[in-house]
């Protein structure tokens, strides 16, 4: 248990609250605030670490798409793309946003791929885009569900790495033969 104190408004001797919640690696979590404490003691814990307009930024950028972020986080896609263009969210979108990158440890998941999987039906019956897009996010089934789909995901990368790479031998036999191609005159 960890005792938080803050100042109540128009007292002067600060209350304690006891918040049982603190994840490993994770801010403090405070389940008893009042909304104005909570607010002031998130934008704290942010400020620090990225902005939440910077893990949009970094989920777009990592391979997920306008349409599944703006799903996922529920919102319409001009909302997206407006915290792109530098308008803050508020403040529950925050909370989620920042919910969503701690899980694909900041940028460590491969979301394109992840995004080619996540309509595949788990052992339990559900998606993991459909446990993103849940209400409530539950962090142990989700870090449970990318591990399910660890493999899968490393098989759409390696495919996606061969596809890529040049092919052994000449990957344009016709301009290859030419002699200007090989600096040969």
């Amino acid at each position: 248990m960890i005792a938080t104190s803050y100042f109540a408004p128009r007292a002067r001797t600060p209350r304690f609250l006891v918040s049982p919640l603190l994840l490993p690696g994770a801010s403090l979590l405070i389940a008893v605030m009042p909304k104005a404490a909570r607010a002031s003691v998130a934008k704290t814990d942010r400020a620090s670490a990225l902005s939440v307009n910077d893990m949009v930024a970094r989920l777009r950028a990592g391979g997920l798409p306008i349409a599944a972020i703006a799903e996922i986080i529920k919102v319409e896609r001009k909302t997206i793309y407006s915290w792109l263009d530098g308008v803050a969210p508020r403040e529950a979108h925050a909370a989620r946003i920042e919910m969503l990158f701690k899980l694909f440890n900041g940028g460590k998941v491969d979301l394109r791929t992840l995004y080619r999987v996540w309509n595949r039906k788990l052992e339990h019956g559900n998606s993991i885009r459909e446990m993103l897009a849940a209400e409530y996010l539950s962090e142990p089934a989700i870090r449970d569900a990318l591990a399910l789909l660890s493999p899968a995901m490393a098989r759409h990368a390696k495919r996606d790495a061969d596809r890529r790479a040049p092919a052994d031998g000449a990957r344009y036999p016709v301009i290859d033969e030419m002699p200007e191609a090989h600096g040969v005159e």
